[in-house]
């Protein structure tokens, strides 16, 4: 391991408030000690041994430190994959005490490394986006290993900002990577091929990570494994699959716990109740997801579930629906098409079919037709001939009509295998 010993003498020359005069007195001069802490010179190991020894320190007892430091990051990816997130978290701190010295150890980028993996697993997105930026600063002088390992959570971090074919891309480019754990591989691709709609693929990614997680008895991701078997059931409709899935992962969650995962999953069983028309029982499954997301500040999540009450209560209880719908709003990582949707709903709730229609004619209706959103296009259309078809002429009548039935006649068998 390749040891700043320059910067290690300037970092404990400025703990124990020594100035250069202080510490150079007979053994070299300020000009030579400056040079050294700057790493513009090599000192003969005479010199550093006099500098160490005035300082209290010994090459043993960095070599110590940089084998200590080495154990902190090894226990933090060990609790990293294990989901240990309380213990990770209290890694996290511990590491960050640290700072100066991984980078006077040469181990700077396996900090930062660290670190972005671990705000990418705890959605925190901010962070995240800081030590990313941090990393592509080095990343000309990044080794083999740590190339390898920045692609990996460089694609995680592209497909939780939306860029999805782009991180997909580079997750399929590290499976031939030694240096990438590939149980977690296949569990992050697993979902990107979810969000992508490729559920067929997804399924198979899930059913290689969750094979791999047993071999390491990986419980907790196991579970996240089983969650993901349940969303995928979810979108293709197989309710009842989806339902034992759902609730294994919430029962799982009270023998190994686990409130992110239990609260996804009391908002996917929420989504899957609402979607079987039991308006009344997804409710406080999703009210109470609400209330972690935004108590653990999930953005994205928090957006997701605002979402999924206000389109209830708008078909459900229509009184009810205005907070959320303006709460929503209020949102900036609202999705454009769920913005669009969460709109149409705000007008018809108020009542006012003039703007409702303007609305859907100039702003909804091209948006979901130039995006292909066939079922929030379909719903736009029924929603404008139902809602504001009394401001419409004879002939748009007809022409939306006509748009409807056309939509239909091309989509239905889209529709039946939705």
């Amino acid at each position: 391991m390749k040891i700043n010993i320059g910067q290690i003498i300037k970092l404990y020359r400025y703990k124990q408030n020594m100035t250069q005069s202080e510490l150079a007195e007979g053994i070299c001069s300020v000009s030579h000690l400056s040079k050294i802490e700057n790493g513009s010179k090599e000192a003969n190991q005479d010199t550093i041994n006099l500098l160490l020894e005035r300082l209290g320190i010994s090459q043993e007892k960095l070599s110590q430190k940089a084998r200590h430091l080495l154990s902190l990051l090894d226990e933090f990816q060990m609790n990293m994959y294990f989901y240990a997130l309380d213990q990770a978290e209290q890694n996290a701190e511990m590491i960050i005490q640290h700072e100066e010295q991984f980078f006077s150890l040469d181990l700077g980028i396996q900090y930062h490394l660290s670190l972005f993996q671990f705000y990418l697993l705890t959605e925190k997105q901010p962070l995240a986006l800081k030590t990313h930026r941090v990393l592509k600063k080095f990343e000309k002088t990044f080794i083999e290993t740590e190339k390898e390992i920045f692609e990996y959570l460089d694609g995680i971090h592209q497909i939780k900002i939306g860029q999805l074919e782009d991180g997909l891309k580079k997750l399929e480019s590290c499976f031939s990577y030694a240096s990438v754990e590939q149980s977690d591989l296949y569990y992050h691709y697993a979902k990107a091929l979810g969000n992508m709609g490729q559920l067929g693929d997804a399924l198979e990614a899930t059913h290689q990570a969750m094979d791999l997680y047993r071999q390491k008895n990986n419980f907790k991701r196991i579970i996240h494994c089983t969650l993901i078997h349940g969303v995928i059931s979810l979108e293709l409709k197989a309710y009842q699959t989806a339902k034992k899935y759902i609730k294994e992962v919430i029962l799982h969650t009270s023998l190994y716990p686990d409130a992110y995962i239990k609260m996804s999953a009391y908002f996917y069983f929420g989504v899957l109740l609402k979607r079987e028309g039991d308006f009344s029982s997804a409710v406080p499954y999703l009210l109470d997801s609400l209330n972690y997301f935004n108590q653990e500040q999930i953005e994205d999540r928090y957006c997701e579930t605002l979402y999924e009450i206000a389109t209830l209560y708008a078909e459900y209880d229509r009184k009810k629906a205005l907070p959320y719908i303006h709460e929503l709003l209020k949102q900036p990582r609202i999705q454009p098409n769920c913005l669009y949707m969460i709109k149409i709903y705000k007008l018809m709730i108020e009542e006012n079919p003039l703007d409702l229609k303007t609305y859907l004619v100039e702003a909804a209706l091209p948006y979901f037709e130039h995006n292909e959103l066939h079922s929030e296009y379909l719903f736009a259309l029924r929603t404008l001939l139902t809602y504001a078809g009394a401001e419409l002429d004879d002939q748009a009548y007809k022409f939306y009509t006509k748009k409807l039935l056309d939509h239909l006649t091309v989509y239905l068998p889209y529709y039946k295998k939705a």
